[in-house]
């Protein structure tokens, strides 16, 4: 390793580096130089793409770039062309002239870093780089199906103007402030003001009575009054000092009585009160004209203004004639209430977080509040946008708010009791000063649940030790999937090792089928910023599956399992089939440097062909997921020799055919999560299942063609009593553990 390669300290340029260098396969790319700036790695390459015969954009045989990187691999790099006479003139999609840079900037990728940055390796990097250069010369780095793209790029500040046409006057209804970035909504209209209030309310409350027959309703002063004296309580004389107090006098003229008297009521005498019923009674007339009836006050003119105030001797006038209007009193929801209503079975209330306010995200809140499953706090550093209205729950009145603020405003409102919902506006990946926040968030909650469909915020919340349970509830790509994860209430399948699980399922359960078909359907820009795409999803289908999610939700708050399921939704038909995806408990070997999973289905289908195979030897490659930024990678698949394979009691020798479709397809079929791996085998009975010297040359061959590109790589070895396993990876070394069978917990 060179002493300039030595100082760089991203670990992507270092990757890059590594497999430009060490690569036993050709790369198409040479590094021609490295540079390291204190605020950025460079690295210069130069590319061989392929190219068509036939060029609608004049790309050449070697196309020379230049990379910065980001010292801790925060941000994502800028490639910049380094060649002088790079055909800027033609106004290249999917480029920008770079102001900071010499050179024009390759616009590579549209994800957001986070996701993409966890499985970006040094060969993926420059694979992409190459592919870039080979759709421009093709014409077709932008499908014709994808929006046009902007003129200008955006910025991060906003102004949020009514829609039709421009005319004003405009004023300023509503502004917000997140990340030092800006948001101003315009409307037309001026903001309304509050009515004032046209009540005055009186309370009391009677003793407890034991509940029993229906009684009359009154409908004037003179029944009410001696319905509530058969209490033990006068009316006349409890009202009095209330109509003399200041406030009532000074809006006597203004405000009407509303009359409240509450009733305990319990089921025998020696019973507490079980409930409290309820009567409400308002005047026809002011505040003025009842104290003057029941003779507690006196209205006259005083220096031209009418002034209310206490009657001297005075007496009532009969009361009966004094007509009071009975209001129907229905009881605002509580939790418990809203249980009861929804037929929710649950009897406790629960404490949630929510990562996101999204489009299922802000309807299972809201579902869930109507259910009275609890309080949430809700976590999204997003803004409410007009495009958003059409599958979240906020209104056209919310444009312009924080998403987490919005939808805890009107999570809050749906029950009437304190501690419904409330909003911690951040990033989660990037939580800066919020993070003592979203900690003891984390710490206070029965379960944290991903809702942002982002596979980076899983690992987040799996690597969280605050988080007592986790689940993630999420769409597929087009929206017509709906999929919930969930862990164990003892958290001994964790999130992330479900989630592995769950793109095996995707690769090979023929009921997925074209279940990530669609990962490229977010082709509509709402507006003109490279990245401000957004996936079309029919309101009525978003709706339904997040009715469902809601339900999977209040079933898993009352089970302790983990579980994996899927509804699939045909929109044609609306006819949903749900299906439990299978899990396999797994085994974890770690170091400091990294972490392995081993879902238990693979060294049961080890085992199970081992023995299919005895006495000669078998193995197989490993198919697994993994995770650059956290170090993580999890062994989901061992699958079986390939029919030219050679077997024999004392060797195995694994073929090829047909080898690379089946990887290619599992790739596919899971969005690009499912990869190789490494390689398994068995050993015979009366064998350790420990490498022998040819194995050790096997590991050596995989660390030298694997170790390059940035991937991790495995080795199993099937014994009659165990398994075991090493695991190499670039820059964190090797690992290794052994699995005995039976030990399934």
């Amino acid at each position: 390793m060179t002493a300039e390669a030595a100082a760089l300290t991203s670990k992507l340029a270092q990757s890059v580096v590594a497999y430009l260098t060490t690569s036993a396969d050709l790369p198409f790319a040479e590094l021609t130089g490295i540079a390291v700036r204190e605020s950025a790695d460079l690295l210069h390459i130069r590319l061989e793409p392929e190219l068509p015969q036939h060029r609608k954009v004049p790309i050449l045989n070697h196309e020379p770039v230049t990379v910065l990187f980001d010292k801790s691999d925060e941000e994502p790099p800028r490639v910049f062309s380094a060649r002088g006479d790079f055909p800027v003139d033609l106004d290249l999609v999917h480029t920008n002239r770079d102001m900071e840079a010499d050179g024009v900037a390759l616009c590579l990728w549209e994800e957001p870093w986070e996701n993409l940055s966890r499985i970006l390796t040094g060969q993926s990097f420059v694979e992409r780089m190459r592919d870039w250069f080979s759709r421009t010369a093709r014409g077709d780095v932008h499908p014709a199906d994808q929006g046009l793209e902007p003129l200008l790029p955006g910025t991060s500040n906003t102004l949020i103007m009514p829609a039709g046409l421009p005319a004003g006057p405009w004023h300023v209804v509503r502004s917000a402030e997140v990340d030092k970035r800006y948001t101003l909504l315009l409307d037309a209209a001026a903001p309304s003001i509050p009515p004032p209030l046209s009540f005055a309310l009186f309370s009391m409350q009677l003793d407890p009575v034991v509940h029993g027959a229906l009684k009359s309703r009154p409908y004037d002063f003179g029944a009410l009054a001696a319905l509530i004296a058969e209490f033990g309580v006068d009316l006349w004389e409890t009202l009095r000092p209330w109509l003399l107090a200041p406030p009532q006098i000074e809006g006597a003229q203004k405000f009407r009585a509303l009359l409240l008297i509450v009733i305990p009521l319990k089921r025998s005498a020696d019973d507490a009160p079980e409930s409290y019923q309820i009567w409400a009674y308002s005047s026809l007339g002011t505040l003025a004209e009842l104290g003057e009836h029941l003779g507690i006050t006196i209205t006259a003119e005083t220096g031209g203004q009418m002034q209310t105030a206490a009657a001297l001797g005075g007496q009532p006038a009969d009361l009966s004639q004094l007509l009071l209007m009975p209001w129907r009193v229905v009881q605002q929801l509580d939790r418990s209430l809203a249980r009861e209503y929804s037929a929710n079975q649950g009897s406790t209330d629960a404490t949630l977080v929510a990562i996101g306010a999204g489009a299922i995200g802000s309807n299972l809140v809201v579902n869930s509040m109507k259910a009275g499953v609890g309080s949430w706090t809700i976590i999204d550093d997003d803004l409410v946008l007009p495009h958003n209205i059409v599958r979240q729950t906020q209104t056209a009145q919310a444009v312009g708010v924080p998403k987490a603020l919005a939808l805890a405003h009107d999570a809050s409102l749906l029950i009437a009791e304190a501690g419904g919902a409330s909003s911690i506006i951040a990033n989660i990946l990037k939580p800066g000063e919020h993070a003592d926040a979203i900690e003891t968030a984390f710490t206070d909650a029965d379960f944290v649940i991903d809702l942002s469909a982002s596979p980076a915020v899983v690992g987040y919340i799996a690597d969280h030790s605050a988080v007592r349970r986790a689940a993630s509830f999420f769409f597929n790509p087009d929206g017509s999937d709906l999929v919930v994860l969930a862990e164990d209430a003892d958290r001994k399948l964790q999130i992330d090792e479900i989630e592995a699980q769950y793109f095996l399922a995707s690769g090979a359960d023929p009921f997925l089928a074209r279940h990530f078909a669609s990962a490229r359907v977010d082709r509509l820009r709402y507006a003109n910023a490279c990245q401000d795409l957004t996936r079309p999803l029919p309101p009525w289908q978003v709706q339904t599956l997040s009715g469902i999610a809601t339900g999977r939700l209040l079933a898993i708050l009352g089970d302790k399992a983990a579980s994996a399921r899927v509804w699939r939704m045909d929109p044609a038909t609306a006819l949903v089939v749900p299906v439990d995806l299978p899990l396999s408990p797994t085994k974890r070997v770690e170091h400091e440097a990294m972490r392995v999973s081993i879902s238990n289905n693979v060294v049961h289908a080890m085992q199970a062909l081992r023995e299919e195979r005895s006495p000669n030897e078998t193995g197989g490659i490993l198919v697994g997921t993994f995770d650059l930024r956290r170090n993580i990678l999890h062994v989901v698949a061992a699958l079986p020799a390939p029919p030219d394979s050679r077997q024999s009691p004392t060797y195995f020798i694994r073929g090829a055919h047909n080898l690379r479709p089946i990887m290619d397809a599992l790739t596919q079929d899971s969005a690009g999560q499912l990869q190789y791996v490494g390689e398994w085998h068995s050993h015979p009975d009366g064998a350790a299942a420990r490498p022998s010297t040819d194995d050790e040359g096997v590991f050596s061959h995989l660390a030298a063609q694997i170790e390059p590109t940035g991937s991790p790589f495995a080795m199993m070895i099937c014994g009659a009593e165990d398994s075991w396993i090493r695991v190499g990876w670039a820059g964190r070394g090797r690992i290794e553990g052994v699995i005995v069978y039976g030990d399934d917990e």
